[in-house]
Formats: structure tokens, C-alpha cells, sequence
């Protein structure tokens, strides 16, 4: 049952990219709207906070129906949302600023939205090396603290996108919402759930 689990994990996580390639190869620009590298950058990162919060949905479920032992089907979740979140920056990089790391790093430290965003990354980048079982097993203890920087990245990841899309409309409103939800839960969960910690 796990592996099949997984399969519809990587399936559902793969589809996105599936979808976006076929659009592109289609040639047919008006499916991205005016702006199709806006569109491009918009989509990919909306797909990484979309997974990265559905990482953390799934060990809420995981929780409460006491069901730790599936917890490992949160990992190919999180590589996933690494994958979306590095294609979220390299198409930033290489569409909008044509490979131009000066401008790109000038950009980063000048824009507060960006330097959040960048934070989320790096974060999701040394948890997505870390999970490697050699470095996984080199750490340690000190694993778990590591990983607990991933609410972090979920908070910055929100607030990068809240920015990014400059507009107060629904999909921000949810994920915001999701966000404040998986952070509550995070420190309320020891009271709530005192005897499944």
C-alpha cells in the first residue's frame, strides 16, 4: 500500500510539469495569458508552495489518525516542491534576466519579496540535501532540528508569494490561510495531541 501511495504522490507531482511542457510545445502562447514568462515563473512557484503545504497537510493528517508510519510519504513531497522550487528560479534567471547572475543578485538584495523567497529556497535546498541517507545518518539528532527550519520556508514561501502576486485575491488568501493553519498547528498540536507526540 505505500508504494502505491507513492506512485500516486509522484504521479499527482509530476503532473503539473507534464501539463506545462505540452502547452509550451503546443506553441499556443494565449494558453499563458499576456505575459507568458510572468506566467511561467507564477505557475511553477505556485506549485511548489502548493505541494510544500501539502507536505506538511499530509503529517497533519498522519497525526491525527496516528498513523506515523506513512510520515516517510511526506519526503517525496518535499523533493518535489524543491524540484518546482528550482525551476521557479531558474526560469526567473534564464527568461526574465537572460543568465544575468549580476543583475539577478542585485535584484535579490534590492527586492524584500525576493530576499523571503530566497530564504524559502535555501531552506528547502539544504533539506533536500540532508535527506540523503548518508547525510541523513551523518546528522544524526541533529536531523530533525534541521528540518524544523521548514516551517520557516513555508512562512517566507507565503510571504514571497503574497508579494509577488501584488493583488489581495483568493489563491493568496488560501494559502495564507493554510500557512497560519500549519504554523498554529505546529505549536498546538502538543497540547491537542499530548499522547501521539
Amino acid at each position: 500500500m505505500l508504494a502505491l501511495y507513492r506512485v500516486i504522490i509522484h504521479l499527482g507531482c509530476f503532473a503539473p510539469f507534464v501539463w506545462l511542457t505540452s502547452v509550451l510545445l503546443s506553441g499556443d502562447e494565449t494558453a499563458l495569458g499576456t505575459d507568458p514568462i510572468k506566467e511561467i515563473e507564477h505557475f511553477l512557484g505556485y506549485t511548489a508552495i502548493v505541494i510544500f503545504c501539502i507536505m506538511f497537510l499530509l503529517g497533519i493528517v498522519l497525526q491525527l489518525r496516528n498513523k506515523n508510519q506513512y510520515q516517510i510519504l511526506r519526503r517525496p513531497l518535499g523533493l518535489w516542491a524543491f524540484f518546482y522550487a528550482l525551476l521557479h528560479v531558474a526560469s526567473y534567471l534564464v527568461l526574465e534576466l537572460n543568465l544575468d547572475f549580476t543583475l539577478f543578485f542585485k535584484e535579490l538584495v534590492s527586492r524584500p519579496y525576493l530576499i523571503f523567497g530566497g530564504i524559502a529556497f535555501i531552506i528547502l535546498l539544504v533539506m533536500t540535501m540532508t535527506s540523503l541517507p548518508s547525510i541523513k545518518n551523518a546528522l544524526g539528532k541533529k536531523w530533525f532540528t534541521v528540518h524544523q527550519f521548514a516551517y520557516l520556508a513555508i512562512i517566507c514561501a507565503g510571504i514571497h508569494y503574497y508579494w509577488s502576486v501584488k493583488s489581495l485575491t483568493l489563491d493568496p488568501i488560501i494559502i495564507g490561510a493554510v500557512i497560519c493553519f500549519i504554523v498554529a498547528w505546529r505549536y498546538l498540536s502538543q497540547y491537542i495531541l499530548p499522547t501521539r507526540r
